[in-house]
């Protein structure tokens, strides 16, 4: 296999990851591209990958043209692209949902058991005013459905993909902000919306830090041990000057009902995370490592179900955020990122190929 090697590092680096505090990175990454246009004042951010089939990835995106950055400065034409890899090659990529007065913001991909690919989205001036729509594929992202709106009151996956219980429910972590955080009334909710074989919504919630209104969104799901449902969450106080951290809470049925919100020893710079269960309870975490930068991006592993973290080493020293991790059927681990190179005002997608072993 062309990666032995490397499956075979990283395997032994991860049988003793409790006594790493890092590694080097050059020992981990064993390929690193980017993927989307190259393209004078035009900015890419918000990315989702996934393996629709045996060695082919999907990812996407938002990006738009114009000065300055797609979630803060340009506010108009900001749609979602798409690419397709195959072969180690990425497709020149295309886009595949146009806003030409707005902003689509946090496009999450997610494939179900039977083999459709769902891509969910907002539109809307920002996170709090938007519309929630979703497009399907049947042939694994070479063709879209027209777009269709979900339910009132259902926002769908803020962020991370969403999982799936043994029956097949579609699990989506999602989240509500109320008020902009220099309002002095705001309020931020974490969700869990599940979608049944006969497509049926229910929503469960809301999922808050004790004693604080205004904290954390964008939950992103893991299955721990013994069918235990897990949630680590991004938390917005750096927004208003205060130290913001990770936060976990558990589920005994499947999302239905949930402990508090628990802050762990991780911080978190008010900037979006990514886990990635692999086995017998262990998790890895794509995060900024920082509370008030969102660099470095960092990857984290948990060997006990997510109740502590080991850094493993840093994918990125001085850029890198709202990263989407998984896992493809060779085993391989692929992160892709939002990254700006030193100097420029710009972002573009990175894709980087961790070496790993499979589950």
């Amino acid at each position: 296999m062309k990666y032995t090697r490397w499956i075979l590092v990283f395997l032994t680096l991860l049988i003793f990851a409790s006594t790493l505090v890092s590694v080097e990175r050059e020992e981990i990454v064993i390929h690193e591209c980017f993927i989307s246009p190259d393209i004078k004042n035009f900015d890419c951010h918000s990315s989702s990958i996934i393996e629709t089939s045996p060695g082919v990835l999907c990812a996407v995106w938002k990006g738009g043209p114009g000065e300055g950055l797609s979630n803060a400065d340009i506010s108009q034409n900001v749609g979602i692209w798409m690419s397709l890899c195959e072969n180690s090659r990425w497709s020149d990529p295309k886009q595949i949902v146009e806003a030409p007065n707005s902003v689509c913001w946090t496009p999450v991909l997610a494939k179900y058991p039977t083999g459709e690919l769902f891509l969910f989205y907002r539109v809307g001036p920002d996170p709090r005013h938007t519309i929630s729509l979703f497009k399907c594929s049947f042939d694994g992202g070479i063709s879209w459905s027209e777009a269709e709106i979900l339910p009132a009151g259902i926002v769908g996956p803020t962020k991370s993909k969403p999982i799936f219980d043994p029956e097949g429910t579609l699990i989506c972590g999602s989240s509500v902000e109320v008020g902009s955080p220099e309002d002095e009334l705001k309020a931020t909710a974490c969700w869990i919306e599940t979608l049944s074989n006969d497509y049926h919504w229910n929503k469960y919630g809301p999922i808050e830090i004790p004693g604080k209104k205004f904290g954390c969104i964008e939950p992103t799901l893991f299955w721990g041990k013994h069918g235990i449902l897990k949630m680590l969450c991004r938390d917005r106080s750096n927004r208003i000057d205060l130290k913001g951290w990770i936060w976990i809470a558990e589920s005994q049925d499947a999302g239905k009902t949930w402990s508090e919100l628990r802050k762990t020893t991780l911080p978190n710079p008010d900037a979006a995370i990514d886990t990635l269960s692999l086995e017998d309870g262990k998790v890895l975490l794509v995060y900024n490592n920082s509370h008030v930068e969102r660099y470095p991006l960092t990857v984290a592993l948990s060997t006990d179900d997510g109740d502590s973290w080991t850094p493993l080493f840093n994918i990125e020293e001085e850029s890198g955020e709202f990263p989407s991790i998984t896992l493809d059927s060779q085993g391989l681990i692929h992160v892709i990122y939002a990254h700006k190179a030193p100097g420029q005002p710009q972002r573009r997608i990175k894709h980087i190929i961790l070496a790993f072993f499979k589950n």
